[in-house]
């Protein structure tokens, strides 16, 4: 396919355009009590004609040409030929950042996630829930949906439930195209606060291919502007690639104490799926938490450079195995009870 596809620009604009007017019209009709469904959700329903239509225009944007959806070579474009021809349940399981814990159970990894405080399937179950003074309120299904009560100055409960009210009405799926997350049950968890180190917290972010630890991106100096990020090869070297746009921080980060037990939990989990990245992060006193498993860092919109390197990983998944990889992903949900019951 062409790399610098003028389409690409007709394409962006024209659904831009109806994104914007459709979203102001809905905005008003919802203001004036005259709109039942959730703005969003008429948006996405009016604007995009297919499932293949949203995840070529959410690629689009980030890129200068539209996505190969068919014959996919780029890694992005496998990770998103993935989310219209592989739905396996297994994916959304994982994504659940409650049920995630029976699959890390399931497999036996070392490093834990933090203690599961409280969860629950309403804002309003929120309002009862017992919790200590710190602690970390996350949705289940969502990306950066985090509020976290560090004991200084608490928050109201009933402005935590409006909070919660607020997340629970977006859809992920919707707005990156990433359609495992359509499967999420919509729940909340409260997690035990972990103190950061003095430097602030470091996160590791495994990128794994047929099993294998590829890459790690370290992320460090979070904050609500932003962080800095590096890269590194699993023996701990600076990447000679990076994501377009993103540069490296020029402080390289120490290779971490327990590099090898990340990496050896990464393969645990990286064995039952053709791309994933696994999560940790680093906190006070040495300790290693597990975060998260994804399937799309930014929702796999953000080319690399330089540009070989989008071919080169691309070329370490292989979609020829997708059936094998789904009747294995079905066969484990199954035994861990998915979907769960309400």
């Amino acid at each position: 396919m062409p790399r610098y596809d003028a389409d690409r620009d007709a394409f962006v604009a024209r659904i831009d355009r109806q994104r914007r007017w459709l979203g102001r019209g809905a905005k008003l009709l919802k203001a004036f009590g005259m709109l039942r469904q959730p703005v969003q959700e008429t948006i996405y329903e009016r604007v995009f004609s297919s499932e293949l239509e949203m995840l070529t225009y959410a690629y689009a944007r980030k890129n200068d040409h539209l996505p190969d959806l068919v014959n996919p070579t780029w890694y992005n474009e496998k990770v998103r030929w993935q989310f219209l021809h592989h739905p396996n349940p297994l994916m959304s399981l994982v994504a659940d950042k409650i049920a995630v814990r029976d699959y890390v159970r399931y497999r036996g990894g070392c490093i834990q996630p933090p203690r599961l405080i409280a969860q629950g399937w309403t804002p309003r179950d929120l309002a009862g829930a017992n919790l200590p003074a710190r602690f970390v309120l996350k949705t289940s299904f969502g990306s950066g949906q985090n509020h976290i009560e560090r004991g200084e100055t608490p928050t109201r409960r009933s402005d935590l439930v409006a909070k919660l009210a607020r997340w629970m009405g977006y859809d992920q799926w919707r707005s990156t195209g990433e359609f495992h997350y359509r499967a999420v049950p919509k729940r909340w968890l409260v997690e035990e606060y972990v103190p950061s180190a003095p430097g602030g917290q470091l996160e590791y972010k495994i990128f794994c291919m047929m099993g294998e630890p590829v890459f790690i991106l370290v992320v460090k100096g979070r904050n609500e502007h932003g962080y800095r990020r590096n890269l590194y090869t699993p023996d701990w070297k600076p990447t000679a690639f990076h994501w377009k746009g993103f540069p490296v921080d020029p402080e390289p980060v120490p290779r971490p104490d327990r590099l090898e037990d990340m990496l050896a939990d990464a393969r645990l989990y990286a064995r039952d799926f053709m791309s994933v990245r696994v999560d940790f992060f680093g906190s006070a006193g040495g300790r290693f938490d597990f975060s998260e498993l994804t399937f799309a860092s930014a929702a796999a919109r953000v080319p690399f450079t330089p540009e070989e390197v989008n071919v080169r990983l691309g070329d370490m998944i292989d979609l020829s195995r997708a059936d094998e990889y789904l009747e294995h992903g079905k066969r484990i949900a199954a035994e861990l009870g998915w979907p769960p019951e309400r």
